[in-house]
């Protein structure tokens, strides 16, 4: 028996044990020092230790004590919760959930684990680096979601709840300095208006210098930050029963980014890449200061993402029915350029760039633009009987990326590539969930929800250089590697094009139509009045999609024959036992869960040639969560977080096609542990609050090749906040430091190993400490 198989059985008892125990400690009324944890991971509010779901919750006062002020924040305290970014606050955000995740950073793709914010989906996933600003709440939904959520929630759910506007006055302000020359600020301000109307206007902004200092003359330091976001809403009650929430949004964020650290590799073989300390890559450069936030970078790299959105939340009680209505319109834009060869060189004789403004040519200069268009239209209808709790509803999903990608290698002789497309998506589902108590203890609930989709790509790849004409006609002519000749075809319509890809030129092929159905059975055992257990079946789908980075059909910057280009949906099958107890006089909340999960047809990402490609292949996960939370003297937190996974992905073939072999999951780290510890105690007629906080991961992989130079050992990072409140709360003071001890970590990496001998490293961020304070009105 291999080691997951091993362990999954001794993980099932091991949840009757934590069950046996908080049972045996003695139960206390729902009432105590912790308070309720109120969730809506049921699209309905409920108290945490009555939902039959894996769930990290976090309340406003959590969020504002522990500092999150970023979306992927919330990573470093949630078991099995991880993130790639490809450098600065602005990039793309890719969520991992255990071990379910996409690693492709294409505008047009969406991740398996779903983005919400109060109520909607956000498909982009370079619109996800959005600032933390007025929260109520964030909750992480572990697991398929496919009854409630739907929209590829194959991973779960992400969702962020902002504060709403309520009738009685409420206004605060936030502002620090720190490193960096740091200046954040954030604020609120709330209230009635006039009769049966409310408003709330939220403003938040972020700016500090970069903090990759870059040893080229007259070119910028990278990942500094400018940002600024606010939020406007209008709450109507024209009734007790009616309740209309119209709200707008809008956040820019401009970033230097391009920075990556540069690693000399080798590819000895063909199929691994490995370290090659020292040696120059095909360019001549090697960085071998051993510092990981410095470089030499030549061209200014910058990423600008505009985020904009209104939505109308409707909720209606009549009849003893309660209706819902979301109606949401989003708008991102999205413009990165990057040096990628990471080296100082422009021409030769490799001199020093002029001073600006003068033009700035690095050997290899992408960019890459999307603006993403997206409307969505939920309704609902719930209601409930003495025993029975139902909801039944409807989805409707549009959403339209324009984008572009443009590659700039002039200084090298190579491609000049600019390519451009149109990725339309038409979605509609039919859901409803029903719980039954069967007894005083016993509730069964099954939940089920029908897709249909269409999504169409429309995509043109040219190469102006004129290399693709002639390599692709003679590839014996020199510098030519693409070993055979291309000919013109609907799909090549002329010497220059790398592809065409549409449906007047590829047919059926250029057109994804699929429907499915998902959903989940459970059942549940209140064993006693503060002690769950649950088990679960339940079954998520992600939509079938298209490659859409560099296309090339030539194999002169990439080898993306027809067939390859449409990838297939992805199934999870999810299997979990849990329980939510609360124990020690009603002090200390412990919650664990065992799954397995049966993933079949995942989608995947490896790099070939020099483009990105998603294929399809099946894996197995097992896993764990605990999580403890707990008060047990007048003062003191502490909280403890576990996780734990076997995440194998079966029979990925090689780089060369020459063999398939099984592969560690990318960003599933086999253990995973969160800590936070805080003491509060009265003094100078307030209180003063000290708080510890951190995480350590193991072994982790960016490549699903798990290429060694892919590979982040284990690391720690651990935070430090100071606080003092005044008596009656209305001002805190506080100092923190986050990655105190300066740990050194990979958040990202791409292999350029064939043919530029170089691997792209993004570092995690330095020490950084701050002072701030926080007036309440």
């Amino acid at each position: 028996m291999n080691r997951r198989n091993a362990m999954w059985p001794a993980l099932v008892p091991a949840v009757g044990v934590l069950a046996m125990l908080a049972f045996d400690l003695g139960l206390a009324q729902d009432s105590g020092p912790l308070g309720e944890m109120v969730v809506t991971a049921q699209r309905r509010e409920e108290n945490l230790q009555d939902v039959g779901i894996s769930v990290t919750a976090f309340s406003d006062v959590q969020v504002q004590q522990m500092g999150l002020t970023n979306t992927v924040d919330v990573a470093q305290m949630t078991p099995n919760l991880n993130f790639t970014t490809p450098q600065a606050e602005s990039s793309q955000i890719n969520f991992f959930l255990r071990g379910v995740g996409l690693n492709d950073f294409a505008d047009a793709q969406e991740n398996p684990v779903a983005v919400y914010v109060d109520d909607v989906y956000k498909p982009a996933m370079g619109g996800l680096a959005l600032q933390l600003f007025d929260v109520q709440r964030i909750e992480v939904l572990r697991g398929p979601q496919g009854a409630l959520f739907g929209r590829n929630s194959t991973g779960g759910v992400i969702h962020f709840v902002t504060k709403r506007p309520t009738a009685d006055f409420d206004a605060y302000a936030d502002a620090s300095y720190g490193a960096y020359d740091q200046f954040k600020a954030e604020g609120a301000i709330g209230g009635a208006l006039t009769d049966g109307v409310m408003g709330r206007l939220s403003v938040a902004m972020n700016r500090h210098d970069g903090w990759t200092r870059n040893r080229t003359p007259n070119v910028q330091d990278f990942n500094e930050t400018d940002a600024h976001a606010a939020r406007a809403q209008l709450l109507f009650q024209p009734s007790d029963a009616l309740d209309i929430l119209i709200s707008g949004n809008y956040s820019k964020n401009e970033a230097a980014v391009g920075a990556w650290q540069h690693e000399s590799t080798q590819r000895p073989d063909g199929n691994t890449s490995i370290p090659n300390p020292g040696a120059p890559d095909a360019f001549g450069y090697a960085d071998t200061d051993g510092d990981p936030w410095a470089g030499d970078y030549d061209r200014p790299g910058q990423v600008e993402v505009e985020n904009k959105g209104l939505q109308a939340n409707i909720e209606w009680t009549v009849g003893g029915l309660d209706f819902t209505s979301i109606t949401a319109y989003t708008n991102v834009e999205r413009l990165q350029q990057e040096d990628t060869d990471m080296n100082p060189f422009l021409v030769p004789p490799y001199s020093p760039p002029p001073p600006p403004p003068a033009a700035i040519r690095s050997f290899i200069a992408p960019t890459f633009a999307a603006d993403t268009d997206t409307f969505s239209q939920e309704l609902r209808v719930a209601g409930s009987t003495e025993r029975m709790r139902w909801l039944a509803g409807a989805y409707f999903f549009d959403n339209e990326v324009d984008g572009a990608y443009d590659l700039n290698t002039d200084a090298i002789g190579f491609v000049r590539m600019n390519a451009d497309y149109v990725q339309q998506t038409d979605s509609w589902d039919v859901f409803g969930q029903v719980e039954f108590d069967l007894a005083d203890a016993w509730t069964i609930i099954a939940g089920l929800r029908y897709t249909d989709e269409e999504k169409e790509l429309d995509f043109n790849n040219i190469d102006t250089s004129g290399i693709t004409a002639v390599c692709s006609m003679d590839p014996s002519q020199p510098g030519c590697t693409n070993g055979v000749a291309t000919p013109i075809a609907p799909w090549r319509p002329t010497p220059d094009h790398m592809i065409l890809f549409n449906t007047a030129t590829v047919g059926d092929l250029a057109v994804q139509d699929d429907s499915y159905v998902t959903g989940r059975v459970q059942l549940n055992w209140k064993a006693a009045d503060d002690l769950l257990l649950y088990g679960s079946y339940s079954r998520g789908k992600k939509s079938a999609g298209f490659n859409n980075g560099f296309l090339d059909t030539t194999q002169v910057f990439g080898n993306n024959p027809l067939p390859t280009i449409p990838f297939d949906s992805e199934t999870l099958d999810a299997y979990e036992l849990g329980v939510k107890s609360t124990m020690l006089d009603a002090t200390t909340r412990l919650n664990a869960s065992v799954f397995y999960y049966d993933y079949k047809d995942f989608q995947t990402f490896q790099w070939l040639i020099l483009n990105q490609v998603i294929f399809n292949a099946d894996a197995e996960v097992w896993g764990a969560e605990v999580e403890i939370d707990s008060r047990p003297i007048d003062g003191l937190t502490l909280q403890l977080g576990l996780g734990w996974l076997d995440a194998t992905a079966e029979d990925i073939p090689t780089i060369l096609g020459d063999a398939r072999r099984d592969r560690d999951m990318v960003s599933a780290p086999d253990l995973n542990v969160s800590a936070l510890v805080r003491y509060e105690w009265p003094a100078f007629g307030g209180r003063l609050a000290l708080q510890g906080w951190g995480s350590w991961q193991d072994d982790i992989w960016f490549d699903i090749q798990n290429h060694p130079i892919s590979k982040e050992d284990g690391y720690t990072v651990v935070n430090f906040r100071a606080s003092y409140f005044t008596g009656d709360d209305a001002w805190e003071l506080y100092a923190y430091v986050n990655n105190a001890f300066e740990e050194e970590y990979k958040n990202y990496t791409f292999d350029f190993s064939i043919p530029f001998g170089f691997n792209q490293v993004a570092a995690g961020p330095p020490r950084w400490w701050g002072l701030g304070a926080r007036v309440n009105f």
